[in-house]
């Protein structure tokens, strides 16, 4: 199913004059894993995430979660115009829904789909309600999931709405089933072809170079380098160039790990504050039910906090990292629901590296060590590192790129990448596509690298793969790896994602069939998808069929773009912000700088600057700004006043986090005074 965010509802279905809804059939029990809710005339189901309750009034299902702040409806009518079905199907769940669209879009189907459309009427960014519809229409009848619910709810059970969001299934639709398959060797004229996709593909999505392998039964069948390695630059990248892989770092990590289950130096269900006494979260009960294992699942409860790691690069240590998760909030219990921390897989590689004979003063290092002398050394990885000094000094090394919000890249220091280093097991490591191929034959070698040696065992090699936790409906966490399936066929998989790189290994474990693919330009996971499709749509002989998502996007990104062109010159009224000129303090993020010059407004962080313009979001108010420039494009900042005075706000909206920076006291002459526009 297309993917998107889900929303909530009041808890009471109303009839006018408040009679409520009749023939409830109540599921008090909170569901189990796998659990599915069955419409009365078994037309169609839905899966009932962890923890959630489920119920049928007047033949609608009604998901509800844990906490009770997030509700989704389901049901069919016999509609074949999805914007009639989505307006009826309001009426009858809640007939004092009153609200007017903000968006409506139509993504590409799924196989058996017809049309699905998604009407969104908020996303919460100052009622702090989020509602969505999503309408799918197959012959005559519109399958309906509406969804109402906080802001702060929808973050924290993301994944659980995204289970739900992708896991209809409708009673006789038809399912390709590849399952047995054997994926036909790939020669040299597919393989060009696939060249020529590749290249057309970077050229539309404006990724400035890539580097692309693909191993096959064993072998590499495929390496290329395709564009530059720095805009304007002529210099091309090659299967050598060395690019950052962020977060495909952390099955590199787990696989580390797993040498040292193998060696008996620690376990995957040892208590993690075993290994490091001055581990702790928040809950003091909680800490010592963390295992090794929990640190690397994605499942802990702990949800993303990257703007920390961003607006605190240079000064972050691997201790402060450590230290800091005794902070950091649960948003669900442990292994209930999905939710992606950097800090937390962080913490498991040093803790590894402490397994391995390291010191607690010393975790950066010693967990380098460890990865050369566990992985990248034994595998044959001789061109893959954590250190920023030896990429410099190669020659074969790209640039990162970060894109504005208008879509022109823009060439940035490495130095932008050294946040990642504080979280190094999470996503620190440079390599090239010649060694990552090296990685994934290992991989599905089984723990066997190319040279023939033994690099892990089989067995906590796919442990790593075993799913944890449900990202969605066909989609789970394992430890590193998303474990998902196409079209039957078991997927293993992780993107990888930095301020100026994107990268993604995938390979089908059971068909010996694998592809990585590193690009110099943040953002480009559509490019790394659509390669990565387009290989096994070759080598299953499938019609081509993820284009037709890319093209979407592209069209999205186009009406965006064209919006934001549209908006008048003038994209400041300087009299507006004249008045938050100055410095500002936060306790997690520092010090930041609101400036104005020659009208632009610029947020000054000390590792980087970002220009901020009047939100284009249609449900932005005064005071709203996003950051229009990299590296970190798209930021939402809001200017207020509070208790009559200045505050600046920074959204995370990884996690719906808001962190309000108040006036800091002026030591000296002011750092920035108004200019004149």
């Amino acid at each position: 199913m297309s993917r998107f965010i889900a929303f909530l509802l009041p808890l009471l279905l109303l009839l006018p004059g408040g009679a409520v809804l009749a023939q409830a059939t109540p599921e008090t029990t909170p569901a189990a894993a796998g659990t599915r809710w069955e419409s009365p005339d078994s037309r169609f189901s839905l899966p009932i995430p962890t923890g959630w309750t489920s119920q049928t009034r007047d033949g609608v299902g009604i998901l509800t979660s844990p906490e009770g702040d997030l509700v989704v409806y389901a049901l069919d009518l016999p509609e074949t115009n999805p914007a009639k079905a989505v307006v009826a199907g309001w009426r009858q769940v809640d007939p004092g829904f009153a609200k007017a669209a903000i968006d409506v879009v139509e993504p590409p189907s799924e196989p058996g789909i017809d049309r699905t459309v998604v009407v969104t009427y908020d996303l919460g960014q100052r009622s702090g309600q989020v509602e969505q519809a999503v309408a799918h229409v197959v012959g005559d009848t519109t399958y309906l999931m509406l969804f109402q619910g906080s802001l702060e709810a929808t973050m924290r059970r993301a994944a659980q709405l995204q289970i739900i969001a992708t896991g209809l299934e409708i009673a006789g639709s038809p399912q390709i089933d590849l399952r047995g398959a054997t994926p036909r060797t790939l020669d040299a004229a597919t393989l060009d072809a696939f060249a020529a996709y590749i290249d057309d593909l970077r050229v539309r999505l404006d990724v400035p170079g890539a580097s692309v392998a693909v191993v096959q039964n064993g072998a590499v069948v495929f390496e290329r380098g395709f564009g530059v390695r720095e805009l304007g630059s002529g210099d091309p990248v090659t299967p050598s160039t060395r690019m950052m892989i962020g977060s495909v770092t952390k099955s590199m990590t787990t696989m580390m790990m797993a040498t040292l289950v193998d060696d008996g130096k620690m376990r995957w269900d040892e208590s993690a504050v075993d290994i490091l006494p001055s581990f702790a979260v928040a809950d003091p009960a909680i800490t010592p039910q963390v295992t090794v294992q929990d640190l690397v699942c994605a499942c802990t409860g702990v949800p993303r906090r990257d703007l920390e790691l961003i607006f605190n690069a240079e000064t972050l240590t691997p201790r402060d990292v450590i230290r800091s998760l005794a902070s950091f909030q649960f948003f669900t219990p442990i292994g209930e629901a999905f939710q992606y921390s950097n800090q937390m897989v962080a913490v498991g590689g040093y803790i590894a590296a402490l397994a391995a004979g390291g010191a607690p003063d010393t975790l950066e290092p010693d967990y380098a060590r460890a990865m050369r002398q566990r992985v990248f050394d034994p595998i044959g990885m001789t061109r893959t590192t954590l250190s920023f000094a030896e990429v410099a000094a190669d020659p074969d090394h790209a640039t990162p790129h970060g894109q504005w919000l208008d879509g022109s890249l823009e060439s940035l220091p490495m130095s932008a990448e050294r946040f990642a280093l504080a979280v190094a097991p999470a996503g620190a490591v440079w390599s090239d596509a010649g060694d990552m191929a090296a990685y994934l034959l290992t991989e599905l070698g089984r723990g066997i690298a190319p040279n023939g040696a033994r690099v892990v065992s089989a067995a906590n090699l796919e442990h790593t793969w075993q799913p944890q936790v449900a990202i969605s409906a066909d989609e789970s966490y394992g430890l590193g790896w998303i474990v998902s399936d196409y079209k039957g066929v078991r997927l293993i998989e992780h993107d990888g994602a930095t301020l100026g790189f994107s990268a993604k290994a995938a390979f089908l474990a059971d068909a010996g069939l694998g592809v990585v693919v590193l690009s110099n330009a943040a953002g480009a996971s559509l490019f790394s998808e659509g390669v990565t499709q387009r290989l096994f749509e070759l080598a299953y002989d499938q019609p081509v069929e993820f284009d037709a998502t890319i093209a979407f996007a592209e069209r999205q990104l186009a009406e965006a773009r064209a919006k934001l062109a549209a908006t008048p010159t003038a994209w400041l009224d300087p009299a507006a912000v004249e008045s938050f000129v100055g410095t500002y303090r936060n306790d997690a993020l520092g010090e930041i700088a609101i400036r104005l010059k020659q009208g632009t407004l610029i947020l000054d962080a000390g590792e980087f600057s970002a220009e901020l313009r009047p939100s284009p979001t249609p449900d932005a108010q005064p005071g709203d700004y996003i950051a229009v420039s990299p590296p970190l494009t798209g930021l939402r900042v809001t200017l207020e006043e509070r208790g009559g005075g200045p505050v600046v706000v920074v959204h995370d909206t990884a996690s719906a986090d808001t962190y309000a920076f108040a006036p800091a006291p002026i030591d000296g002459p002011p750092e920035a005074t108004p200019e004149a526009a």
